[in-house]
């Protein structure tokens, strides 16, 4: 019952924080999707078949993207994704959180650490992924985020030590020495990299020889296809929907980490619909309860229309999936040799 009221109070406070949104700051958020979701950056089967070389994500971790995540953020986590990202169904007779869990638990598994590991986390959101890998692997977490005001919420939380959390940007050299840690890892932040060369490396200079890296992030499958109009259009509603900026498909991400250094270990897409399924149903509920309570005026409009912003094409979101043209849940495990 504790758990269930720290949640509900974690809720409340973001309502609460989104109730406090001015007016020019909600216009900015609004504003951020045609920044940072137009043109944005897309490698298929067929370019990587015809070797042509993958384009980073050229706003890389602009301005724009900090006021959307501040935002979104709290629109996130009015629902089941604190976290901040949408996992694979592990287990479809679970809710989205204990999928979460459930995927956590995995890549702990597979990050294979002993009890007093240092493990960091690459935008590392609030710090909520942060504290469910402490608990299940004993091991001592580090990370960084763009978002100072996702970084103070991880100073707030006591069940993480504050000083392992900063505000910095993975297209920028890493505020650590070499071989720093026994294990990186990275749950859906990594689209938004302008070089992947560059940031890959760096995850490879910190991670201790013999440590291990854990990738969890968007990839396209190979039936996509960019001159299928609605596969695009579906592609480009899941991207506004889900926040994503580069698109590329899974066998650029493999050869990416190998060119890096890394010895691949796993690699392999996971179907998240039925998960997605049921978040869709959770906002449309809420989108129904803010309609009515802003239509008596005890909310303002702007939290209803961001809730509709931020639900809105949900659909194609299922369907993208469903026809196998992306995977929001391509994970991969690989290892700095010895």
């Amino acid at each position: 019952m504790a758990q269930k009221m720290t949640g509900m109070r974690t809720k409340l406070s973001a309502l609460g924080e989104l109730l406090k949104i001015s007016e020019a700051e909600f216009t900015a958020f609004m504003s951020t999707y045609g920044a940072l979701f137009v043109d944005s950056p897309e490698s298929t089967k067929t370019d990587y078949e015809s070797h042509i070389k993958l384009q980073g994500y050229k706003q890389g971790s602009s301005p724009e993207l900090e006021q959307y995540y501040r935002i979104i953020s709290l629109l996130c986590t009015l629902g089941s994704v604190e976290k901040m990202y949408m996992p694979p169904v592990m287990d479809p007779k679970k809710s989205v959180m204990e999928n979460q869990v459930l995927l956590e638990e995995k890549m702990a598994k597979d990050l294979d650490v002993t009890k007093d590991a240092k493990i960091l986390e690459i935008g590392c959101g609030c710090g909520a992924i942060a504290r469910s890998m402490a608990e299940i692997t004993g091991a001592h977490l580090y990370g960084f985020n763009i978002d100072k005001s996702q970084i103070e919420k991880a100073w707030r939380d006591l069940a993480l030590e504050p000083s392992n959390f900063t505000v910095g940007d993975f297209n920028k050299p890493f505020n650590f020495p070499d071989d720093t840690f026994d294990a990186v890892y990275a749950i859906q932040p990594m689209t938004y990299i302008s070089d992947l060369e560059f940031t890959l490396k760096e995850i490879f200079r910190v991670l201790k020889p013999g440590g291990k890296f854990g990738f969890n992030d968007v990839a396209a499958l190979d039936n996509y296809d960019r001159e299928n109009h609605s596969h695009r259009l579906l592609i480009q509603h899941t991207r506004e929907l889900t926040a994503f900026g580069g698109f590329w498909y899974y066998k650029f991400w493999e050869d990416a980490f190998k060119e890096a250094g890394f010895e691949l270990l796993k690699s392999e897409g996971y179907s998240a619909v039925e998960n997605i399924k049921k978040e869709v149903a959770l906002y449309g509920r809420f989108e129904t309860i803010f309609s009515f309570l802003t239509s008596i005026r005890i909310l303002p409009r702007k939290i209803f229309l961001l809730i509709r912003r931020m639900h809105a094409n949900s659909e194609s979101y299922i369907k993208a999936e469903e026809l196998e043209l992306i995977s929001l849940n391509w994970y991969a495990v690989m290892s700095k040799p010895k």
